[in-house]
């Protein structure tokens, strides 16, 4: 889900949106339910010190597997996100290494040329998308972040724009929470 939401947005802490769409001349308001994207900030907030942000997430899988290190109480359940982006960046680096060693061979065949030369271009459509994806996620958690600062118990919320809506968690790894969580 792209997450691509200019600066400019004011964002409101709100209920439902409806979102229309036109159809020619007519405007429908659209009953289908899209998929609310989540921000997942992590902070350390300790006694007598002030909160820091000290990582944010916005896929899905990666929320996921940082909320499962988090209740199988994990010290570090940071570190299992970090594990699983080092393999898929090494995937992803082996299998751009083999397309570009196959497009250098003198002798390609033509259909194997233009899907190579295909999946480079979707390489870096989806490197586009996914920096926009991490600049929006950075402005969202940012005043997310703020919104934490002025009220600590506010952790799981709603942010809603005039076309989008995404959900806030806020995961607090203060030394008293990993001390908890390892006893």
């Amino acid at each position: 889900m792209c997450l691509c939401i200019p600066q400019s947005v004011n964002w409101l802490i709100s209920g439902p949106i409806q979102s229309e769409k036109i159809y020619g001349r007519k405007k429908r308001h659209d009953m289908k339910q899209s998929k609310i994207g989540t921000v997942a900030l992590v902070v350390r907030a300790d006694l007598n010190q002030d909160p820091q942000l000290v990582e944010t997430f916005s896929d899905d899988q990666e929320i996921a597997i940082f909320e499962a290190a988090v209740e199988m109480g994990e010290t570090q359940p940071l570190e299992a996100v970090y594990e699983m982006r080092a393999r898929q960046s090494k995937e992803d680096d082996e299998f751009g290494d083999y397309v570009e060693d196959l497009l250098c061979q003198p002798f390609v065949r033509p259909e194997i040329l233009e899907h190579g030369v295909q999946w480079l271009k979707s390489k870096i459509r989806i490197e586009q998308f996914q920096r926009c994806e991490r600049e929006a996620t950075d402005v969202i958690a940012g005043y997310a972040f703020k919104l934490y600062r002025e009220d600590p118990k506010r952790t799981d919320f709603m942010l809603a724009g005039p076309s989008a809506k995404v959900r806030i968690k806020i995961y607090n790894l203060s030394t008293e929470d990993v001390m908890s969580r390892a006893a």
